[in-house]
């Protein structure tokens, strides 16, 4: 179990883009941050290795863990890519509706909302 959590925390963890911004602070480029088979991997593996496990257990883990988390970015990525399209297709919708509101009324109409009323 705490081996998913290890997981899927270096999962998260690059695809929220918290591994984008350490690379802004640091002056070079580490390439196991931008990699979340890579960072699992190495990360399962300096666990299972702190834990006291064995080495071959570790290294067999880590990589099954690694395997596991290529797909669940990649469903990460697709459910992104979901979100971003309907969130696109949203906003899209609203700001035409407000365009077309704005639109459909007549110069008279525009003329009397701005004015006040009449007193009697």
């Amino acid at each position: 179990m705490e081996m998913a959590m290890v997981a899927l925390s270096c999962i998260l963890f690059v695809s929220m883009g918290l591994a984008q911004a350490i690379q802004d602070y640091i002056p070079f480029r580490l390439r196991i941050l931008t990699c979340p088979k890579c960072l699992t991997f190495w990360s399962v593996l300096a666990y299972n290795l702190i834990t006291g496990q064995g080495v071959i257990r570790s290294i067999a883990v880590s990589f099954i863990t690694a395997y596991i988390a290529l797909w669940a970015a990649l469903a990460l990525d697709i459910l992104t890519l979901l979100y971003n399209w309907i969130y696109e297709k949203i906003t899209r919708n609203q700001s035409t509706a407000e365009a077309e509101g704005s639109d459909t009324r007549s110069d008279k109409q525009r003329s009397e909302a701005d004015t006040p009323d009449a007193l009697p």
